[in-house]
């Protein structure tokens, strides 16, 4: 058995209960991996209130993982007990075709994604596979490595997607959550011009001290305006997407011709509105990007380890206040991520 904050019925925070439940056993090509600490993403609280199909009742939640290798498979050769790893939110499969194309994070013949179809880091232990963790240098802190896969990961993955070359534009919507601040960094790191938009103005020095090049406060969600003031009325050359909805018109109409938009989050699950001539006409590139994957979190180790980018944490709970990490999350009440600390 293992200690775990479960998730029994989707709702608000209040319906997560610390309970004892089975410690999930890992196959003969699989590990078991004692969990440090665990990241608290948006995903998660979209995951409480019943946005996704695949969540399987009564559930543990938590796909920001990093820990102690405990146990290994007969088949697994690569890692051993005692390992540090920081662990991907999916397990591919390894021999799809997407997977043979590096494209891990799109593989749905795997195992499945932490706190969906297997028992997330809100749990004390979680399976894990040498096809999604990446070994941790011996000096990098819990809580720092537990947001590399998502919070750094995947601004990084996305990044990747939009093309980018120093000195091209950027703008990043929801820039003061973990994945905004995040990408802010990341696009400064990679010599971008990153316009970061926020709706709270409080935000906007630590913003800058990330690495914006320019905050735009836009508490209406309406900001292309002036994006196209900033770039001297052309357009930025791309916009990670993070809020969705409630900014995407303003992120179709910041872009200059052939701009990339890369649609990363969507607060408010929906639909939203798309006039298909502002595309045709401009040549915009509307572009989905999931998570990280292998190779992506490997990079970001890297970066984090060679001092190029610092994790932001805005804050550290016992697992056992999960509830109020989320309340936290729903307020805005911190810049960064917030982190469940299992010890």
């Amino acid at each position: 058995m293992m200690r775990a904050m479960v998730l029994p019925g989707f709702g608000g925070p209040e319906v997560l209960r610390c309970e004892q439940v089975a410690r999930p056993q890992p196959a003969p090509d699989e590990m078991l991996v004692r969990v440090a600490c665990c990241g608290v993403c948006g995903h998660d609280l979209l995951n409480r209130a019943g946005a996704f199909p695949h969540t399987r009742l009564p559930c543990v939640m938590g796909h920001e993982i990093a820990g102690t290798v405990a146990a290994v498979g007969p088949l697994v050769t690569t890692l051993r007990v005692g390992d540090r790893v920081a662990l991907c939110q999916r397990i591919s499969c390894g021999i799809c075709a997407v997977c043979r194309h590096g494209r891990d994070d799109l593989c749905r013949a795997g195992a499945g994604f932490y706190g969906e179809e297997l028992s997330g880091g809100y749990g004390d232990y979680v399976i894990a596979s040498p096809r999604n963790a990446v070994r941790l240098p011996d000096d990098m802190a819990f809580d720092v490595s537990a947001v590399l896969s998502c919070a750094v990961g995947t601004g990084y993955h996305a990044l990747g997607r939009a093309r980018l070359a120093p000195g091209d534009s950027v703008v990043i919507t929801a820039a003061s959550g973990g994945v905004g601040i995040h990408t802010v960094k990341l696009g400064r790191a990679m010599g971008l011009r990153v316009i970061a938009v926020s709706s709270s103005p409080s935000k906007t020095g630590r913003l800058r001290e990330a690495g914006a090049d320019h905050v735009v406060v836009a508490p209406d969600f309406a900001f292309h305006a002036e994006v196209k003031e900033l770039t001297e009325g052309a357009g930025a050359d791309a916009v990670i997407e993070i809020a969705g909805a409630r900014t995407f018109p303003s992120a179709t109409r910041c872009l200059k011709a052939g701009g990339r938009l890369v649609l990363v989050g969507n607060l408010e699950p929906g639909t939203v509105a798309l006039n298909p001539a502002l595309a045709i006409l401009k040549e915009l590139e509307i572009i989905g990007s999931a998570h990280a994957t292998v190779a992506d979190l490997q990079q970001v180790v890297e970066l984090v380890r060679r001092g190029r980018i610092a994790p932001e944490i805005g804050a550290r709970l016992p697992l056992t206040e999960a509830a109020a990490a989320h309340r936290m999350m729903t307020d805005k009440a911190t810049l960064g991520r917030v982190v469940l600390m299992h010890t």
